[in-house]
Formats: C-alpha cells, sequence, structure tokens
C-alpha cells in the first residue's frame, strides 16, 4: 500500500477510534481536568499521533494502549463520582489559601503557590487589594475560589444610590519578607518607615511578613506569616 494513502487511512481510522473514545468518557471542559484527566488526555494525544504516522507500529496495538488509557479515566472518574476516598485520591482537596482575612502560609506552600500567583489570581478577579478578600481557596482543578468581605461583594439593586468612592491604587511593597524598594520609593516611603510602620502594627521583624501593599494615602497592609492550616476541607 502507498505509504500515503496508508497514513491517510490511519489518521482517519484514529479519528473515529478518538470520537468514540472520548464519547465513552464523558465530556469535560479543560476547566473542569483533574489531574489524572490531565495526564491521561497527553499520554492519549501521543498514543493518537503515533497511530497516525507510525506504520511500523500495529495499528491495532494503538487501539488498545488508546482504550485502556481512555477507558481508565472513564473508571477513574466514575469511583470519583461513587466515592469520597477515591476522589480525595484522584483528584485531591481544595486548599485554604486565605481564611477570614489571613494569608495562610501553610496553605500557600502546600499548594506551591507562591504571593505573586496568589496575586495574580486575585486581580484576574478584580481584586486588587487582598484586604478585600475573607476567603480565598485553591481548587483542586487550579483555580482560585474567591469570597470577599462583606463590604466589597457586587452591589445589588438596594445598594443603588449610595455614593461609592474609588479606591486609590495600591503597590506591594513586601513579599515573602523581600521589600521591593522600587515600590516603596515611588509612593515616597523609605525602609525606616516600613519598619516603624510595620512594628505598631505588631510586626517586629520583616522575615515575618508573607505581604505588605501600600496605597497613595500612605496606608500600609501588611499580613503576618500564619502557619496554621485547615486541615479538613469542607468541600468534599
Amino acid at each position: 500500500m502507498n505509504i500515503y494513502l496508508e497514513i491517510v487511512l490511519r489518521t482517519l481510522f484514529t479519528i473515529a477510534i478518538l470520537l468514540v473514545l472520548t464519547k465513552i468518557d464523558g465530556a469535560k471542559q479543560i476547566s473542569q481536568l483533574s489531574f489524572f484527566d490531565y495526564v491521561i488526555g497527553i499520554t492519549a494525544g501521543s498514543v493518537a499521533a503515533v497511530m497516525c504516522v507510525d506504520p511500523d507500529i500495529s495499528i491495532w496495538v494503538s487501539v488498545v494502549a488508546l482504550a485502556l488509557f481512555m477507558l481508565c479515566g472513564a473508571l477513574f472518574s466514575y469511583l470519583s463520582q461513587k466515592s469520597i476516598i477515591c476522589r480525595r485520591f484522584f483528584e485531591g482537596n481544595p486548599v485554604f489559601i486565605i481564611a477570614k482575612g489571613e494569608i495562610l502560609y501553610k496553605g500557600l506552600k502546600k499548594a506551591r503557590f507562591s504571593v505573586n500567583d496568589l496575586m495574580r489570581e486575585l486581580r484576574g478577579q478584580g481584586y486588587f487589594d487582598i484586604t478585600e478578600i475573607y476567603y480565598a481557596i485553591l481548587e483542586t482543578n487550579g483555580n482560585v475560589s474567591v469570597m470577599p468581605k462583606a463590604l466589597y461583594r457586587p452591589a445589588t439593586n438596594e445598594d443603588e444610590g449610595n455614593n461609592v468612592q474609588d479606591d486609590s491604587i495600591r503597590a506591594d511593597v513586601v513579599i515573602d519578607g523581600k521589600i521591593l524598594k522600587g515600590n516603596l520609593k515611588a509612593f515616597g516611603k523609605n525602609e525606616q518607615w516600613l519598619r516603624d510602620t510595620l512594628k505598631s502594627q505588631g510586626i517586629e521583624k520583616l522575615s515575618d511578613v508573607v505581604l505588605a501593599s501600600l496605597d497613595t494615602d500612605g496606608n500600609l497592609s501588611a499580613f503576618a506569616k500564619n502557619n496554621t492550616e485547615v486541615s479538613r476541607s469542607v468541600f468534599q
């Protein structure tokens, strides 16, 4: 058989097999994929590529391997639905990274999440001031769910007519105990002012600060390292 014709036929056959197996596995959005779903999807794609272009490997051998991976994905999803223990094993548990307005340093470490990662996720959801956040939870799919403090929750019809002033811009001046000198200078402050202000808030050591931000009015919001951890998630 002509090599090009064989590749065309193998490719069409591979597409047909993938359509059948993905129907069995079930449809999920990218944001809904668990770690195992992600790994299985990548591996299945690699096997499918081999099925298309490598005539030295029997197409039926590739079909068996592909079917096993996809069916394992369906099995993991089924077990996760039926068993909380399996769900925790295959998908993990959500991790609290902010609780009651405080940054949970152990939660960040457990999730391998940096302060910069946290701030980026919050800004992506429209929260440029971390003091507005009451709870933040890193979900098993990598998304961060945010519960703002009551004062900063989206306005309702009952709030119409109230005068709301724009917030001043904020800049991070300390991250993980390190001073961001450029940001501090841009707001007209120096390191001595920063240290004195931290002490007035009960923080003696700069190394104890996980995050400190400053607004244009000179208000400093500092978060000391909180080594407590929400040991058991309420989201099963």
